[in-house]
């Protein structure tokens, strides 16, 4: 529509244009909502409706929420508190579930990802199919960050190329392809109230300012950006100081208490929030309570618990737990 031509009869032009931009952004949304015979809405809250989504559907699906992620910063930014927190949920479809009535129950206004949505669960599908949905009906309530398995070189290892390849036959390639290509534009990092930094892996070398998280090239599968690998990949050490190679995993860096410290500083943060690792107890606070690793599947290992963090709009940080369903 071109405001040019509005006229307004006498009435405040700003006040009518205003609402000309309601009118056509939830004329989008509904848009968006609508999936051949089947809604995100039903998707969401009927949790049987999403094994009924055939190829054609999880393509189109797939491309609804590539639309939205490709216009989300890097570093994406939430000026108040009330928010929730997932760490890793690996097709853990009814932990995602069990999740998101947490959210809405407790009336959050925003629910955070920290990525691994897929890979090792039993519902791997069923989990990023819900999780893809959610932010489609919610694109401005709900953000899903990029995990270390939201990429090719390990998702083709750990399980959710086989469960393609079983699920789709002759399509599962191009299927394949697509999701991994939507993970290549989910964000790497959220910061909530300008103090706490929410990542999958932890905080990496070399990175100047927080603002650089938003000139790493978005539609990068293979994790070729060094700061963006290092993201998805590194972890905590008690061990040492400083940064350290991630013998671990062979890939990226541990860091330690010294240049955790550091990191806050220069980048006038209170704490940082992340996920990627599992806890018999489902959390663990590292560096003075500073840092919260979070996991959000429950019995994934060895019986493990599973929490979610809530943060307040005084962003103070609470846990809460995870129930099996």
């Amino acid at each position: 529509m071109n405001n040019s031509t509005v006229h307004t009869f006498g009435y405040n032009k700003s006040l009518i244009l205003t609402w000309i931009e309601r009118i056509e952004k939830s004329l989008r949304r509904a848009s968006l909502c609508v999936m051949m015979n089947l809604s995100v809405k039903d998707l969401v809250e009927e949790s049987e409706t999403i094994n009924k989504l055939t190829s054609t559907d999880i393509k189109e699906l797939i491309l609804k929420v590539e639309n939205i992620v490709r216009g989300e910063d890097n570093l994406l930014k939430v000026s108040k508190g009330g928010v929730l927190v997932v760490g890793d949920t690996h097709g853990d479809f009814r932990a995602a579930q069990y999740i998101v009535n947490l959210w809405k129950e407790h009336d959050i206004e925003t629910l955070v990802f920290l990525g691994d949505y897929v890979d090792r669960g039993d519902n791997q599908l069923e989990n990023i199919n819900y999780l893809l949905a959610l932010k489609v009906l919610y694109p401005d309530r709900v953000f899903l960050l990029r995990g270390n398995h939201e990429t090719p070189s390990v998702n083709s290892y750990y399980g959710f190329s086989s469960v393609c390849i079983n699920t789709f036959g002759e399509e599962a390639k191009g299927i394949y392809n697509r999701y991994n290509i939507l993970f290549s534009y989910f964000s790497p990092a959220l910061l909530v109230l300008r103090k706490i930094l929410l990542l999958h892996g932890g905080i990496p070398a070399g990175l100047h300012t927080l603002e650089d998280i938003n000139s790493i090239p978005k539609g990068d599968p293979k994790v070729k950006n060094d700061i963006l690998g290092q993201i998805l990949w590194n972890d905590p050490s008690e061990y040492h100081q400083g940064f350290e190679p991630n013998w671990e995993r062979g890939i990226h860096f541990t860091y330690g208490k010294n240049v955790f410290n550091k990191f806050l500083e220069t980048h006038d943060l209170d704490m940082v929030i992340r996920a990627h690792e599992v806890f018999l107890e489902g959390y663990k606070y590292f560096f003075d309570n500073k840092l919260l690793s979070i996991f959000s599947s429950p019995n994934y290992r060895m019986g493990n618990r599973a929490k979610v963090a809530e943060i307040s709009g005084k962003g103070d940080v609470s846990l809460i737990d995870v129930k099996e369903p």
